[in-house]
């Protein structure tokens, strides 16, 4: 539990406690306020709502039902009720309450209920956000992900596999067909990470437009793409295509943990990868 109070901690900004913290978990010299910043505020959001959500944005039906979870559990949800790192504080406390449980029916039901959120509110998005934080992450907080994928993967090694997806994944509208629904909403798709498969920061925007030559446009994220996208629409799809396709083997990394999980996020990669074909060959 502690080691979860731990990791909870560091998904918060450097504090005073930082340092002894990032000794204890031996992950190295503790991180700068600006790797932080870099990483959790403007590329990587420590948010479930954003990688859960249809739109791909904070709060909405993806943190709304994390919220309901701490109903459950008659807590009052606090406003980022799906900031990671309250919700690994929270499951710290769910292995806490089950190992105090006074008799085994208690224990099961403290059981049941960590389970549930280990699957619904952290397996079914953390497996992709680790995956681009080791991409984009200094060495500290590389590192601090790696110790939590190998804690995660121990949890799931003791409360065992999932057959069943996850009712965010269960709920999330697939991906539109531009040709059925229009570009407009296809565009804002790709930048929801349930829908797509993929996770679009704005780094990776960035390097879109270094890699084809294109002008980057210093803007939100939607915008910045849409301008790449109006530059040399063949190039940037293309572009877009061999990111799905990434995405894709990135998933499969995470089957032997998270099974049905990692398929579903894998699947939605493909679909991606090939509406971006089609759209390319229909121009």
């Amino acid at each position: 539990m502690e080691l979860l109070r731990s990791l909870a901690a560091l998904a918060e900004p450097p504090c005073l406690e930082t340092p002894r913290i990032a000794e204890i978990l031996r992950l190295g010299a503790p991180p700068e306020p600006a790797d932080y910043d870099d990483l959790f505020l403007f590329q990587l959001y420590p948010y479930a709502s954003v990688y859960l959500g249809p739109g791909g944005m904070l709060r909405g039906e993806g943190r709304d039902r994390i919220a309901g979870f701490w109903r459950v559990l008659e807590q009052t949800p606090p406003p980022e009720a799906d900031h990671l790192a309250l919700v690994l504080a929270l499951y710290a406390r769910l292995c806490e309450l089950e190992s105090e449980a006074p008799d085994e029916a208690t224990g099961q039901r403290w059981r049941h209920l960590r389970t549930t959120c280990l699957w619904e509110h952290l397996l079914s998005w953390l497996p992709a956000y680790l995956e681009k934080l080791q991409e984009l992450a200094s060495p500290f907080y590389k590192a601090w992900g790696e110790l939590l994928r190998e804690v995660l993967n121990q949890e799931v090694l003791e409360l065992g596999q999932q057959d069943i997806l996850p009712l965010h994944l269960r709920d999330a509208p697939a991906l539109p067909d531009p040709t059925a629904e229009g570009g407009e909403k296809w565009l804002a798709s790709l930048l929801s990470p349930v829908r797509s498969g993929i996770i679009l920061v704005r780094n990776d925007l960035v390097r879109a437009g270094r890699d084809l030559q294109l002008a980057t446009r210093v803007a939100e994220r939607r915008y910045a793409l849409e301008a790449l996208l109006g530059q040399d629409p063949p190039a940037m799809l293309e572009w877009l295509e061999g990111e799905a396709t990434a995405w894709q083997d990135r998933h499969h990394r995470w089957h032997d943990l998270s099974g049905p999980v990692a398929d579903f996020w894998s699947q939605r990669a493909t679909t991606t990868a090939q509406r971006l074909q089609d759209a390319r060959k229909d121009l």
